[in-house]
C-alpha cells in the first residue's frame, strides 16, 4: 500500500512541477499512467485499510487535483479558441473558392 501511494505521489509532484510546461499529449500520458496507478491502489485497498497517515498522504496526492483540472481546462480552452478560428478561416476562405464546374456557361443580356 505505501508503495502505491509512494508512485502515486511521485507521479504527481513530478508532474506538478513542470505543469506549465506541459501540452496536451503530456496531459493524456499522466491522466494513463495516474489511473493504472490508482486501479493498483484500488486492489490493494479491496485486502487492507488504510492507516490514518496514508489517508493524510493520499488527501496531499488529492489537493494538486485542482491545480491539474486548472491546467486541463485552460488546454481545453485553447484547443476550444484555435477551432473557432480555423472554422472561420475555413469559411472565409470557402466564401472567395468558386465551385463551379469547367464545362459551364456563362450567358449575358444585353440591354
Amino acid at each position: 500500500m505505501n508503495d502505491a501511494l509512494s508512485q502515486l505521489e511521485q507521479l504527481t509532484q513530478q508532474f506538478i512541477l513542470r505543469l506549465n510546461e506541459t501540452n496536451y499529449e503530456e496531459v493524456e500520458i499522466f491522466v494513463e499512467v495516474r489511473q493504472m496507478k490508482v486501479d493498483k491502489l484500488l486492489s490493494v485497498l479491496e485486502n487492507t485499510s488504510m492507516t490514518a497517515e496514508q489517508k493524510r498522504k493520499l488527501e496531499s496526492i488529492l489537493s494538486h487535483d485542482a491545480i491539474i483540472d486548472q491546467h486541463m481546462q485552460s488546454l481545453k480552452q485553447e484547443a476550444q479558441n484555435w477551432l473557432v478560428q480555423r472554422n472561420m478561416a475555413k469559411s472565409q476562405r470557402s466564401a472567395y473558392e468558386s465551385n463551379y464546374t469547367p464545362d459551364s456557361f456563362l450567358m449575358d443580356r444585353r440591354k
